[in-house]
């Protein structure tokens, strides 16, 4: 039950859900209990089967919207939610199994440094995998609804936080194995309210001290095109283009610096020669609204010799009088959504077929950032949100702030029933790239929530899911260049090291035989807890 129980403790930990207990508690159960296994390799494969439940529970519960973002496009939606779960699992297997192996080779090392080190490792790991990276919903953005608790994440980024919030959960662990014993002392207890207070008492000074400004007046554009129809492609650019229109229009001339369309709200390519009526149409509403438009849609690139296009998920400015060249082009794509890993479009298409848009996305090279009144601005495109290095290289390049354009749609359905938690998932990552970089966010969501960051963390603005709702507001800055911008994700990185080389030593070392508990009420084997 304890695996269990730390599952559920880690689904309710992230949004929708705001509480703040959870977090610092979650790995307590399955920490103790990976502690009290026997030493050797039949306590080790106790380890291992526990860490794989935890997954399977984990990442089944928290990710069970894979199945219906699929599901509408592909028979294979099942089997695809299944893998991707149990490769996820195989993360908190390695996990449970590598601190099995560190603590009974190394029972000097403390459990909550092994397992804070362990942990922010599986994570580090789990982002940089090339094509397959997938850091949804790391420890850390649990914190997202409590940005001033989260503002070390300037010094430290999101891993870092979760390096805090694993070692709070190792130090809470190891006070319960040694109140079990009997032997819990006031040091331990001043540790961790140490170790859980120095960093809350650094955000909530940072909150308080820190100087933002306005940078400029951006509008978030909400125009609820439903998923279905764009399967239709030309039935969508028309409905899509309507209602972008209405909205748009109904923004005040000049009260604006920028207006942001969502993820591909044009589903054509608009650099396409022949798609000059669309460009007229954007051109037309940017005059209108006496400001440059970004506006979500397809790039194409025909390179000398190519037979076909290759097409990019992109975001064009677009002024008043016309395109302007500047073009951002998405360079995280979605796993086997937008583009298959390791595998060429062009040779994908040999294969499988023709091509256009889904599955065979080219990937964009160079974080651009674009010009918005007298501030500059970069571009987030849906799943990059959840990359803190990315949305550091803009702020390195000099973007006063961001804009995420995102299509939520995959996500859920109108009706309460059919909303499932990635709509609340997906926006709470950018509140930790607010608060990395010191920067504002500007997201404009196709179906919802479209929403603002202010630089401490703090939403405003926010939309009603699956409405139509345009919503214009400051976007603020700070002229403040973070630890974490300049070093980057240095203590996630450092412990990914440290962890591979406590796991290098523990090899090295002769195994003990004394290092993790003996379940209660078992007999014989160990020497009981280390100290």
């Amino acid at each position: 039950m304890a695996p269990l129980a730390s599952a559920i403790l880690l689904v309710v930990s992230f949004p929708p859900f705001a509480l703040l207990l959870p977090p610092f508690v979650a790995l307590v159960p399955f920490l103790v209990f990976v502690a009290g296994r026997p030493a050797g390799v039949a306590g080790r494969r106790e380890a291992a089967r526990a860490g794989l439940l935890l997954g399977i529970a984990y990442f089944g519960l928290l990710l069970y919207w894979l199945a219906i973002a699929l599901l509408p496009d592909s028979r294979l939606a099942i089997p695809a939610y299944a893998l991707a779960v149990l490769v996820l699992a195989g993360f908190t297997t390695a996990f449970a199994t590598g601190l099995h192996y560190v603590r009974e080779r190394l029972p000097a090392v403390p459990l909550p440094i092994a397992a804070a080190l362990l942990w922010t490792a599986v994570e580090w790991v789990q982002g940089h995998l090339g094509d397959l990276s997938f850091p949804w919903l790391g420890l850390g953005t649990a914190l997202a609804p409590f940005p001033r608790v989260a503002g070390a994440a300037d010094l430290v980024g999101a891993r870092g936080l979760t390096f805090w919030v694993a070692l709070v959960n190792g130090s809470l662990a190891a006070a319960v194995l040694e109140l079990r014993d009997g032997r819990l002392n006031a040091r331990h207890a001043t540790i961790t309210a140490a170790v859980l207070a120095l960093p809350v008492v650094y955000g909530f000074w940072r909150s308080a001290t820190l100087t933002i400004r306005p940078a400029a007046r951006v509008a978030v554009v909400q125009p609820n095109i439903p998923r279905e129809l764009r399967r239709d492609r030309g039935a969508a650019v028309d409905s899509s283009l309507a209602a972008l229109r209405r909205l748009t229009s109904a923004i005040p001339a000049g009260s604006v610096d920028l207006v942001a369309w969502p993820e591909v709200a044009i589903p054509a390519a608009l650099d396409d020669p022949f798609q000059d009526r669309l460009r007229k149409e954007i051109r037309t509403l940017g005059a209108k609204v006496g400001a440059p438009i970004l506006a979500g849609a397809y790039a194409m690139e025909r390179p000398p010799g190519a037979p076909r296009p290759t097409y990019y998920n992109a975001a064009f400015v677009v002024a008043p009088d016309g395109l302007t060249g500047e073009v951002y082009r998405k360079m995280r794509l979605v796993p086997f959504v937008e583009r298959v890993p390791f595998v060429d479009p062009a040779r994908l298409e040999r294969i499988v077929g023709e091509m256009l848009y889904y599955g065979g996305l080219g990937r964009g090279n160079e974080a651009t950032t674009f010009a918005a009144g007298d501030a500059h601005y970069g571009v987030l495109i849906c799943f990059e949100s959840i990359f803190a290095s990315h949305a550091r290289i803009l702020r390195a390049r000099g973007a006063d702030f961001l804009v995420n354009a995102t299509n939520d749609a995959w996500y859920g359905s109108e009706g309460s029933l059919g909303r499932s938690t990635a709509l609340w998932q997906h926006p709470a990552h950018l509140v930790l790239r607010a608060i990395e970089t010191r920067t504002g966010i500007a997201r404009a969501a196709n179906t919802g929530i479209s929403l603002f960051v202010d630089p401490l963390g703090r939403t405003y603005e926010r939309t009603t899911l699956f409405t139509h709702d345009v919503r214009a507001a400051t976007v603020y800055t700070s002229d403040s260049t973070t630890l974490f911008v300049r070093w980057g994700d240095w203590l996630a990185t450092g412990a990914t090291a440290c962890a591979a080389l406590l796991l290098l030593a523990a090899r090295r070392a002769p195994a003990m035989g004394a290092a993790p508990r003996q379940p209660a009420g078992s007999r014989g084997g160990g020497a009981g807890e280390p100290s």
